[in-house]
């Protein structure tokens, strides 16, 4: 008996005995875990992003309660004022985002931020200065788009139609930050027309033992908006939360089709099979051990089908992201990895349960007699 033998017993020769229906049993599975993991990876990078961009820009932020993504938050300026009169509230900074492009790449975040604000300080430049209270036409970018695309200090750039000379190169660590630019508050509000509104306020607190206190009195006397902080900024994204829905979805349904294929080819491989079967009762198998066999080459199917489900999903969805350019981190976790495994598990024993059970049932001398 040679080394495969010995490890996997029959289980490999009996899985790919057919190898053309194992086959489109494997494949059904690769794509409900490729769309599963791809759909999922898409949302932890978003997730990611907006953990990081929450816990960067202040102690906690303000924005709009009923904006469905961060995109779309609206801001009247005036609170802004009157939230820095709160006691026990350091400063407070005013930032806008707005999706546009920037030479060669489609979706770029443009930030917008009072130089003379406290937010400023989070894009720390690593070439040429930040910027100015009185700098006008003038950007700051990102690490990543000025590697991306050759851009430099000096160079012009056009954001939504207004020319700006790039004054420095900034890093952050999120991608979201350093595929884009930051131009002063002013002229984004006027070159994306979005008049006297932010996105969200950036609060900085004289003490972090009174940041509860301070946030329930913002929203207490600002009903209309919502303060987050870190992880509470990616919770409050509709987006996220559109693809985690579609991604448990896809999930579920992935369970469910995924069984019914994998139980009808292990009936069929049962029924091919039923001679074989009744021989290895006669010689003494316990219907425990046939059972254990029937799961085994279910399971056999499931996880090559999940994990070149895996694989191909982490080369689609970096190809994808890449010919976009959009700026998201696309990693697998550990949650993800276990999330996978567990559909697969669930795929195995719902669609190897009844073919392993019928198995076990047959008598030696009746499958001997129908084989």
């Amino acid at each position: 008996m040679n080394i495969k033998d010995h490890i996997f017993g029959m289980t490999l020769k009996s899985v790919f005995r057919k190898k053309l229906r194992s086959g489109l049993t494997i494949f059904s599975i690769i794509i409900s875990v490729m769309l599963l993991t791809s759909l999922l990876m898409v949302a932890n990078g978003l997730e990611t992003e907006y953990q990081q961009l929450g816990t960067g820009a202040g102690d906690f932020l303000i924005l709009d309660r009923h904006a469905p993504d961060l995109m779309m938050s609206r801001v009247d300026m005036a609170t802004e004022n009157a939230v820095e009169n709160i006691n026990g509230v350091y400063s407070v900074s005013a930032m806008t985002f707005s999706l546009t492009s920037l030479k060669d790449r489609p979706i770029v975040i443009i930030n917008g931020v009072n130089p003379d604000e406290q937010a400023i300080k989070q894009f720390s430049i690593i070439n040429g200065r930040t910027l100015q209270p009185d700098d006008k036409g003038k950007i700051i970018i990102g690490r990543t788009i000025s590697t991306g695309e050759g851009l430099d200090v000096g160079n012009t750039v056009y954001v939504h139609g207004s020319s700006f000379e790039i004054v420095g190169i900034y890093e952050t660590g999120t991608s979201f930050q350093d595929g884009g630019g930051v131009i002063p508050l002013n002229e984004a509000q006027s070159i994306f027309g979005i008049g006297n509104v932010v996105s969200m306020l950036s609060v900085y607190v004289e003490d972090l033992n009174q940041l509860s206190d301070i946030r329930s009195t913002v929203e207490n006397r600002f009903p209309q908006l919502i303060t987050l902080v870190g992880p509470e900024v990616a919770a409050q994204q509709q987006d996220i939360q559109l693809i985690q829905g579609i991604s448990f979805l896809i999930a579920l349904i992935g369970i469910i089709m995924g069984s019914a294929v994998v139980m009808n080819t292990m009936i069929m491989s049962v029924m091919e099979r039923t001679r074989e079967i009744g021989i290895l009762r006669a010689i003494g198998w316990k219907k425990r051990k046939v059972i254990s066999m029937v799961l085994k080459e279910a399971f056999t199917i499931s996880i090559v089908g999940g994990i070149l489900g895996i694989v191909l999903a982490i080369g689609v969805v970096n190809v994808l992201v890449q010919a976009v350019e959009l700026p998201i981190p696309l990693s697998i976790t550990a949650n993800l990895v276990i999330l996978i495994f567990l559909m697969i598990a669930i795929v195995s024993v719902l669609g190897g349960f009844y073919p392993a059970w019928r198995a076990s049932k047959m008598s030696p001398m009746e499958a001997l007699s129908r084989g």
